[in-house]
């Protein structure tokens, strides 16, 4: 089963949030992730859980947190590990989904196989960035330009 990071960050500074927020609406972008998305197990960390407030539908959501209390319709687990363990069992695609520290643990890792990463071409300021990481470990394997952002997928070499 692979794992896929899923993200998107603006082009240049890389930023993912501003005050635990998307610094950005592009309807067509979260129509995108939603779809990726849909069925599959999402992983994310407690302060991406806080920004959301609310199960993704469609979707088996898991939280990592050490100190949150179980919530109706989320799975919460210790660790990423955990997390990644518990939603290989269910047998659906897994996609990491932020934020910055569940995706450094994930890359520093070598957790991911796959990254799907929309980049938004206009900057934004923001206060939490996507984590540097080594292309020379990834292989671009497929790229679609959009108005306002660019699509990308990245294989693990």
């Amino acid at each position: 089963m692979e794992i896929i990071a899923v993200a998107a960050m603006t082009e240049k500074g890389r930023v993912i949030g501003k005050d635990n927020r998307l610094p950005w609406n592009i309807p067509d972008e979260l129509q995108h992730f939603r779809k990726i998305t849909l069925d599959g197990m999402v992983i994310m960390g407690r302060k991406t859980w806080d920004s959301i407030k609310r199960p993704m539908p469609k979707r088996h959501n898991i939280v990592v947190s050490s100190s949150m209390n179980p919530v109706l319709g989320i799975q919460v687990c210790r660790s990423l590990e955990e997390a990644i363990s518990e939603a290989k069992k269910i047998g659906k695609p897994i996609y990491v989904i932020g934020g910055r520290t569940i995706y450094q643990e994930a890359l520093q890792k070598k957790m991911l196989d796959k990254m799907y990463l929309s980049f938004i071409k206009k900057e934004y300021e923001g206060d939490t960035l996507f984590p540097d990481w080594n292309p020379q470990e990834w292989e671009l394997e497929k790229e679609e330009e959009h108005p306002e952002w660019t699509f990308k997928i990245f294989r693990r070499t």
